[in-house]
């Protein structure tokens, strides 16, 4: 295997440009962190807002209707269980 190093050619940067490109990537960053912060502040401060004008907490707001859905789905599965043929003399077992 030959090599022709004289068919290479080297790439020539201009140094200023890479630099000033760098240093506008950085401040563009800082710019975009600076507002999502300050977004995100927002979004906070009126999701505080929202809760405190809440009559019943998210908490307790949460666990009423997690008991609705256990009675629904008991309610549900009894009815359901109650409907099933009865497999050959064996009772329908609750799982």
């Amino acid at each position: 295997m030959t090599y022709n190093h004289a068919a290479q050619s080297k790439i020539e940067l201009n140094k200023q440009q890479v630099t000033a490109g760098s240093v506008l990537m950085g401040v563009g960053g800082a710019l975009a962190l600076a507002g999502a912060a300050m977004a995100g502040t927002a979004l906070v401060t009126a999701l505080r807002q929202r809760v405190r004008q809440m009559d019943v907490p998210p908490g307790e707001l949460a666990r009423q209707h997690w008991s609705a859905v256990r009675h629904a789905t008991s309610a549900g599965m009894d009815v359901w269980l109650k409907e099933q043929p009865a497999a050959q003399g064996q009772p329908a077992a609750r799982r």
